[in-house]
């Protein structure tokens, strides 16, 4: 029997775990020893040191302490480590570009870490080591520390931090030990593939087996039969070279069943795919649904033997994801059903008016960031609108997307209604307690309409929500993860409660990382019109005219209650309406306005101002006079005009061109032909001259 000497620095968690499973996999095939220089000194170690077959060695510095010891013919194995496939999809969920420090004891455990996430398929994190010692990473900005178990590797100026529990002795360590010792076969493959069934096994290099050695043979039977893929591996010919177990279950054949050197064309199971397996020489991901079995699969095609141009070697994968297709299904109708769902999207943001566009192309962006969204803007400018879409143009888009107006629940209600409660929490508290809404949007997104409303001692386990992606039941003493994004908004001025005491200070800076204000109505003036026309479609009204003194009025007035005041002004108008609308059938109130000399344009028998060198007489004509020359629409217009020194605003200019208008000195085009000047307005241009 060989025998291997294991060798440490230390004895922590990793290292004792590291000796458990070399024991576990090499039981009764290899004798095993364990040295540690930490506890021990070299020195001190068996006269027999020279008779080990192999050394096994976390460290190089480790290894140089016995290098003195060691036998000319022993074989050295530098130990490789991997993860849980488990904790590395955790991993891959972080919004690429991530910042994550590495931390370990050594440089070269943080360095192995680090280079072993990116092989497993973390590359949406950017990387960088940190370890005993080391001042070069002192101050950076970081999202998250990685750990495995050592709390105390993390340094001070990080909060968050993501543990990646126990390391795991590699596939590809295991298979230089048996080959070294000699010792493979069916038994211990049961064993390793037992080991590595929950572990990143390594990607690419898979020509490397491909040399008609036995052992390379078992090394690819090995780690294909230890993935939940169904693994098919063609030569040029399209021909079988090998195929895993997962593989024939997959498509109910008999695991016994030799297909090596058969064409796929002569295995009916594979008839359906022959096509595209030929047409296409490499693929990812193509879903499919096989006709004989009713399954769902993601199916892929890579070129293994990638220097090679003469011959080519294929390795094909089926992903089974029929369960995963029926619970999605399943999960998007039961979220349906119960109304977390987000109902708009971008599409949906009626407007015309340039700043509205450059917040929706901000809303965007920030949708792709995975992280705390605070919208501010004026009660009924359409927060909750861009709260939807950016769910929904979110990765999170597929999970529950839930609205809360925090001002509409009374105190005492909304932190049981926020965070659940268990049985007996409280009198009235019903039998098997509630699942709050934070948990209920676990993997989606929660919106907390009207924030600032939130009361202090609710605002503190908020806080932590966002810190720790943590809560706790009313009543309960358990703490459940969560992992939801919030999006806030608020129609009050934060900072100002802050200074009030009403709102903590840690909560505002922590909603205010990502902020998206949405402007008034009356600062995006083209908003007006679009908008009009969608609610009177919207309410059966789109073939109703409206008299022009009336849309100029709706065009200028301050809409202080925004589009929400706008919206309930159409609808009102459109039920009472059938021919035409006019200016006293507004709501009572904005008839008022309009008496009292709110309105001061669109009047047909208002004079324009024409008092000799008033500055109102010379903008007008210079207004008349380009659109004459160039036909602008109103932006070149108002360009034109400031470019000449005219110290005039939207507005203004707004105002302006429906008074024009009303008088025919002025024509709109359509679409983007831009103001027309009238023969009437020739005349008039003609006389002020």
């Amino acid at each position: 029997m060989k025998k291997l000497l294991f060798i440490t620095k230390d004895t922590d968690p990793n290292n004792q775990n590291f000796l458990k499973e070399i024991s576990q996999i090499f039981s009764g095939y290899i004798s095993i020893e364990f040295f540690c220089s930490k506890i021990s000194d070299a020195s001190h170690m068996k006269p027999d040191i020279k008779d080990v077959d192999i050394i096994l060695s976390t460290n190089p510095y480790t290894l140089s302490d016995v290098r003195r010891f060691i036998g000319e013919d022993t074989k050295i194995i530098m130990l490789d480590f991997t993860f849980r496939k488990d904790l590395i999809e955790a991993l891959q969920t972080f919004p690429p570009g991530t910042e994550a420090l590495v931390c370990s004891k050594y440089y070269s455990d943080a360095h192995q870490m680090a280079y072993g996430l990116y092989e497993a398929g973390a590359d949406n994190l950017n990387l960088y080591i940190n370890y005993q010692g080391n001042q070069n990473m002192v101050g950076k900005n970081m999202d998250i520390a990685i750990i495995s178990h050592d709390t105390s590797a993390i340094p001070d100026y990080i909060d968050t931090f993501f543990d990646l529990g126990s390391l795991h002795v590699s596939l590809s360590t295991i298979m230089d030990i048996a080959t070294v010792a000699d010792v493979m076969c069916d038994d211990l493959e049961i064993r390793i593939i037992r080991h590595c069934s929950s572990l990143c096994l390594p990607s690419g290099h898979a020509s490397y087996f491909f040399n008609n050695s036995p052992i390379a043979n078992m090394q690819l039977r090995t780690i294909t039969n230890c993935i939940d893929y169904g693994v098919l591996i063609l030569n040029n010919e399209f021909q079988v070279i090998s195929c895993n177990n997962q593989f024939k279950k997959m498509h109910n054949m008999d695991i016994k069943d030799n297909l090596l050197h058969v064409d796929i064309n002569d295995i009916p199971a594979m008839t359906q795919y022959v096509p595209i397996l030929k047409e296409k020489a490499e693929f990812q991901n193509q879903l499919i649904e096989s006709r004989g079995s009713k399954k769902f699969f993601l199916l892929s095609k890579e070129k293994i033997n990638k220097n090679e141009n003469d011959y080519n070697i294929y390795m094909v994968l089926f992903k089974d994801i029929t369960k995963i297709h029926a619970l999605e299904d399943s999960f998007r109708n039961q979220i349906t059903k119960k109304g977390y769902t987000a109902k708009y999207t971008f599409d949906n943001i009626i407007h015309a008016d340039q700043k509205t566009q450059e917040v929706i192309d901000r809303s965007k962006k920030l949708a792709k960031i995975d992280k705390t969204t605070l919208i501010v803007g004026e009660s009924g400018t359409g927060k909750e609108l861009f709260a939807h879409s950016i769910h929904n143009a979110s990765s999170r888009s597929t999970f529950p997307f839930i609205a809360l107006n925090c001002a509409t629940i009374p105190a005492n209600l909304l932190e049981s209604e926020l965070f659940g409660y268990e049985e007996g929490a409280f009198t009235g508290a019903r039998k098997g307690g509630k699942t709050g809404l934070l948990q209920a949007a676990n993997k989606g997104t929660i919106f907390l309409d009207e924030i600032g409303e939130i009361p202090l001692e609710i605002q503190a386990k908020l806080l932590r929500v966002l810190e720790e992606k943590e809560i706790m039941k009313v009543g309960g003493d358990e703490i459940i993860k969560i992992d939801v994004r919030v999006i806030a908004a608020t129609n009050r001025d934060l900072k100002k409660l802050v200074a009030e005491g009403t709102f903590r200070l840690d909560l505002y800076y922590r909603l205010n990382t990502i902020t998206i204000n949405v402007p008034p109505l009356r600062e995006r003036p083209d908003d007006i019109l679009p908008l009009i026309h969608a609610f009177m479609e919207s309410e059966g009204g789109s073939n109703i005219p409206i008299a022009d003194d009336l849309m100029n009025f709706l065009l200028q007035y301050k809409w202080e209650g925004n589009i929400r005041e706008l919206k309930n002004c159409i609808e009102y108008m459109s039920s009472i309406c059938s021919h035409r609308m006019e200016l006293p059938d507004l709501p009572e109130y904005l008839y008022d306005e309009y008496k009292k000399g709110f309105y001061k344009g669109g009047d047909a028998d208002r004079e324009l101002p024409l008092a000799d060198n008033s500055e109102e007489r010379r903008t007008i004509k210079s207004v008349l006079t380009i659109i004459r020359d160039f036909s602008p629409g109103r932006r070149k217009l108002l360009t034109h005009l400031r470019s000449e020194s005219y110290d005039i605003s939207e507005y203004q200019l707004r105002n302006l061109l429906s008074d024009l208008r009303s008088k025919d000195y002025i024509r709109y085009g359509k679409g983007r032909a831009g103001c027309k000047i009238t023969m009437k307005g020739e005349e008039f241009l003609d006389s002020i001259g």
